[in-house]
């Protein structure tokens, strides 16, 4: 993938060149929230009892109209999940297909508000050797493996933001080591003056050594840093397998270091007498100040 341009103008920059002329002038600082979450739906397998898709699904809409997210990236939900959701959810316009190309497997799918959120561009690739091919499997897991991202006007400001969400292999560590250093190449392919986030469902703890990839330079100038960070080990647990009691934390949101963390939520509550899903969500307010 490369951006070109002519795609929508990323390295035009006509604020900088106003300025070079009329170096005099007194600009007016823009500061707004944005509520960004990631959360792993839990596929729908089908489970039995309290567990089962129906059972949840209006648990996982009350959660999310609970938040209001602007920007929410999920894993694993299927076509038809996410059909269900965004007839609950009609605020809310999804992008990205499903990791095989066929759309009968799992998305990386994006929700956001198109009411403050104008999406630009977005694009899937694939966790592989072979990016560009839906399904590719070349790093030794035995599921495709992929992301999703979208490029994002912020409220008609001349703002921009990507988000990239991915869900990394839950075998393979070598595998999630290649995929971060994928995904960190694509984050560096977007310009400096973007904000940029990744959400995912990364299946590794925070200090092991595919976790500290994201936390590295990245050749467009940004960086990386983790919210969640702020929190000791034991409350950036997300994954309790329908228990209450998370032992892992796998999931998270990297925000480059352009914004300001106002709060860190991870949601670890029952919603209308059900767990929602196997993971807890979490969920970041942002200030972008521009």
């Amino acid at each position: 993938m490369s951006i070109q341009a002519s795609d929508k103008g990323f390295n035009f920059s006509p604020l900088q060149d106003i300025l070079k002329i009329f170096p005099h002038l007194q600009l007016k600082t823009i500061s707004m929230q944005i509520t960004v979450m990631t959360f792993n739906l839990r596929y729908d397998k089908p489970d039995s009892g309290v567990r089962q898709w129906t059972k949840r699904v209006g648990a996982i809409a009350s959660l999310i109209q609970h938040y209001q997210p602007d920007l929410m990236g999920t894993q694993e939900g299927k076509t038809h999940q996410l059909r269900d959701l965004q007839a609950l959810l009609p605020e809310y316009k999804i992008i990205g297909g499903d990791r095989t190309g066929t759309g009968q497997s799992e998305h990386c799918a994006i929700f956001y508000k198109p009411q403050r959120l104008k999406l630009q561009q977005t694009q899937d690739f694939y966790l592989s050797d072979t990016p560009e091919i839906p399904g590719s499997i070349t790093w030794g897991t035995r599921l495709p493996r992929m992301a999703t991202w979208g490029n994002f006007e912020v409220s008609n400001l001349g703002i921009f933001l990507t988000l990239v969400n991915t869900h990394l292999d839950h075998e393979n560590a070598k595998s999630r080591e290649l995929s971060a250093a994928l995904i960190s190449q694509r984050l560096a392919q977007f310009p400096p003056e973007d904000y940029l986030l990744l959400s995912g469902d990364f299946n590794a703890n925070p200090h092991t050594p595919e976790r500290q990839i994201f936390l590295s330079p990245l050749a467009n100038g940004k960086q990386l840093q983790d919210p969640l960070a702020t929190l000791p080990l034991e409350q950036q647990k997300t994954f309790h397998d329908f228990t209450g009691a998370a032992w892992d934390a796998i999931d998270t949101i990297y925000c480059d270091r352009s914004f300001q963390t106002e709060q860190v939520i991870i949601d670890s509550q029952q919603w209308e007498g059900v767990w929602p899903s196997d993971h807890f969500s979490v969920i970041v307010k942002l200030t972008i100040v521009s």
